[in-house]
């Protein structure tokens, strides 16, 4: 859909790389987006179920590598495609085998991971709000993003908050799982500079 820097993987890494450098030398961070890839969808994830699963090629998850080798990766952001040969049931968001089988393990990856919207189509047409975030977390998800702009829900964030502590408050999501992403997020303003 031409929200790409390219289809070479060797482009992508160089042109994102320049993009966040230049953000770096004024204290800015950057996303990286959409894991694993959302350049061979041939839908959106903001209306509805996108499918990659015969389209995604591993070569996708280069530019990914690259940055995180080179030091360059700030934030990455998942993406709401399902990949049926990583998951059979569950959108990249949700899933644990991508998340944090793919990002976190198999590329080494311990930054911040925050989700795209949860309020998008793919995601809200097929899973209820508290599930969601639920499952979003046990997939190693540091940050729930809601950008409550699809269709405005008053309180939104307050309720997002509530589904959190129910969820540890009940066992289901231990606190040393939700330390861990407070640890991520930490370690990553601590780079930002202290203002004078």
């Amino acid at each position: 859909l031409g929200r790409s820097y390219s289809a070479d993987p060797a482009v992508v890494t160089a042109h994102s790389s320049c993009f966040l450098q230049a953000h770096h030398k004024h204290n800015i961070f950057g996303t990286l987006k959409h894991f694993p890839g959302h350049g061979s969808s041939r839908s959106d994830t903001h209306r509805g179920f996108v499918d990659v699963t015969e389209t995604w090629q591993e070569v996708e998850l280069e530019p990914y590598a690259n940055l995180i080798q080179n030091g360059d990766c700030d934030v990455i952001m998942t993406a709401h495609i399902v990949n049926k040969k990583y998951d059979e049931k569950l959108p990249a968001t949700l899933s644990r085998p991508i998340v944090t089988g793919i990002l976190r393990e198999r590329l080494g990856y311990n930054g911040v991971v925050m989700s795209d919207d949860m309020q998008m189509r793919a995601i809200s047409q097929y899973y209820d709000f508290g599930g969601a975030i639920q499952q979003a977390i046990e997939a190693g998800v540091d940050i729930i993003s809601i950008s409550n702009n699809s269709g405005y829900q008053a309180g939104v964030a307050t309720r997002a908050s509530s589904v959190i502590r129910d969820l540890v408050d009940k066992g289901t999501i231990s606190a040393e799982r939700i330390d861990q992403s407070y640890q991520r997020i930490m370690r990553l303003k601590e780079r930002l500079p202290v203002a004078a």
